[in-house]
């Protein structure tokens, strides 16, 4: 009898110190913008929670608490938006600390999303988007290279914080995985960042057999036709790359260049593709891997 009752005890002990974990917590509480932002510009989420959770302290930091700012975002010379000081790595002239200007956030969403726009925007980490989406410990020990972080066990602290929490099955989720309030929440920030919305298709299959889906395929395709000045197409369900080139007779590799699409992916319904002109990497349209491309494209097979 005793002996069972010490068991419950630390059986019950483990679950409420797991329940009560702040990574698990916070990993719980950002997955989905983690996953949002991968689809959005090809960061893996994986590298985002991690740094999120190294950054931050598990959202603890007086900075992530404070201030929404999650990743250390200081201020920059363009920012005019709220502000948050404190003492990090910043001296004066006389070789004194002084507190550095942080960016202050109206919500922690708007973090995750300035620090997407951060490493896309910035040529030095240009070359990150050429790495697997998967491989994350290119990634964690590229962010090191392009300067990301001077501490030198940076990449080994990101991965071990992967791998303890396995993260890495993140990187595999799909739009299917987002919750309805987050999105609803990362529409509205995309409105107030005059973002474009997503457009869909006026019609909905349903149950419409195969022959009515290819008639509704073929008329679009003769509408488009008639359009020679079209700038962008909006994705129709289940439409690749390689069917959205051949109605406006363009090759597909172009679309993919300009769109900047990796040839083992295809866009998800409702995205817009540019037809005219190359866009740049925070545009990229949200896509999907296809799950039967055969291994792993080589450096060369992903244009970003």
């Amino acid at each position: 009898m005793l002996r069972s009752l010490i068991v419950a005890f630390f059986v019950y002990f483990a679950l409420v110190s797991y329940k009560e974990n702040p990574s698990t917590t916070y990993i719980s509480q950002y997955k989905e913008i983690a996953i949002s932002e991968m689809h959005r510009t090809g960061i893996p989420a994986s590298i985002k929670m991690a740094q999120a959770l190294l950054e931050s302290g598990a959202g603890q930091s007086s900075l992530a608490r404070e201030a929404n700012n999650h990743f250390g975002i200081k201020c920059g010379g363009s920012w005019n938006g709220g502000t948050y000081y404190l003492h990090d790595d910043d001296y004066n002239s006389k070789g004194q600390l002084i507190k550095s200007c942080f960016r202050e956030f109206s919500s922690s969403f708007e973090s995750f999303i300035a620090h997407s726009d951060f490493l896309v925007t910035q040529n030095r980490y240009a070359f990150l988007f050429n790495y697997d989406h998967q491989d994350y410990k290119a990634w964690a020990k590229g962010l090191k290279k392009a300067g990301y972080a001077t501490d030198k066990a940076y990449p080994k602290k990101l991965i071990n914080i992967i791998e303890k929490y396995q993260l890495y099955f993140l990187d595999d989720a799909g739009v299917e995985d987002f919750s309805p309030d987050l999105a609803m929440q990362d529409s509205e920030i995309a409105t107030r960042k005059n973002k474009t919305h997503f457009e869909y298709p006026s019609y909905s299959p349903g149950d419409a057999t195969e022959t009515t889906i290819a008639q509704n395929k073929r008329s679009e395709r003769k509408r488009m036709r008639s359009d020679s000045n079209k700038t962008y197409h909006i994705v129709g369900l289940g439409e690749t790359l390689s069917e959205i080139a051949m109605i406006y007779s363009l090759e597909e590799n172009a679309l993919r260049l300009r769109n900047r699409i990796p040839k083992d992916a295809e866009p998800l319904k409702g995205e817009r593709i540019h037809l005219r002109k190359k866009i740049s990497l925070i545009k990229r349209p949200k896509f999907t891997r296809t799950p039967e491309f055969d291994g792993l494209a080589a450096q060369e097979d992903f244009i970003f």
